[in-house]
């Protein structure tokens, strides 16, 4: 058994592996609070799960990455391998400065990809909504990075005096009847509208038609409305992180 996390800046995803076969997945908020203690104590107790043969990290949280590595040594023994750091990223990166590319971008590509072989537009719809292009050869050509859904309603809230900070989701009718509805229209149908735009661009760019899978947590939210995509695969980070681990192995014990 081994375990891979994917540490973002919103939730934190836990894959319990056998081998390649996730046997269990988690999601818990990624802010350092007693909450996500008793979550970890929860999925990770040591007195119900075997101790890991690995423990292998994707993170762009550094603050909430050194809390799950402490979690992990005192209660596992185990000193948890980074995706980026300790294992390479099996795939070429073909942008201006491939070693800042996020690491949550990469083992999302990394994973479509393998599910695709073929040119593939890869969304991530959570804090921030980034899209990523794969090419036919699995190389990562760079992408798109626009505020999430969740963002967008603070910062209205934020950075005005009277406007309430509200949960997305999709509308019964574009026009809003009352300041929350109005609110809810913009932020949801303007993405909508946003992330085909930006999709279309991208094949007339591209001059094909890319595979396109959408992960996250407003992932089922936007594919309901944006036709193009193929697949919704909320664990898609995980399998990503399954494969840069498996092809670190010494081939003697991959599977």
């Amino acid at each position: 058994m081994w375990l891979a996390i994917d540490i973002g800046n919103t939730n934190i995803h836990i894959g319990i592996f056998e081998d390649d076969v996730l046997h269990s997945s988690y999601s818990v908020k990624s802010e350092i609070s007693r909450p996500l203690l008793e979550n970890l104590e929860k999925i990770l107790n040591p007195a119900a799960i075997t101790k890991p043969q690995a423990v292998v990290i994707s993170s762009v949280n550094p603050k909430t990455e050194v809390f799950v590595i402490e979690y992990i040594q005192k209660h596992f023994f185990v000193n948890p391998q980074f995706i980026g750091k300790d294992i390479p990223i099996p795939m070429v990166v073909l942008t201006d400065q491939p070693e800042k590319v996020g690491m949550d971008r990469l083992v999302n590509a990394l994973a479509a990809f393998e599910r695709t072989k073929s040119w593939t537009i890869v969304i991530d719809a959570g804090t921030a909504i980034t899209i990523d292009v794969i090419n036919d050869r699995g190389a990562f050509m760079g992408g798109i990075i626009a505020p999430g859904m969740g963002i967008s309603s603070k910062a209205l809230h934020y950075y005005t005096a009277l406007l309430p900070e509200i949960p997305i989701t999709k509308p019964k009718s574009i026009l809003g009847k009352n300041t929350e509805g109005a609110i809810n229209s913009g932020i949801y149908w303007g993405t909508v509208g946003m992330v085909s735009r930006l999709i279309s661009m991208l094949c007339d760019e591209l001059k094909c038609q890319p595979a396109i899978i959408a992960t996250g947590g407003d992932a089922q939210l936007l594919a309901s409305e944006i036709r193009l995509i193929t697949a919704v695969l909320p664990n898609l980070a995980l399998g990503g992180i399954k494969i840069a681990y498996k092809k670190n192995l010494p081939s003697n014990l991959r599977n």
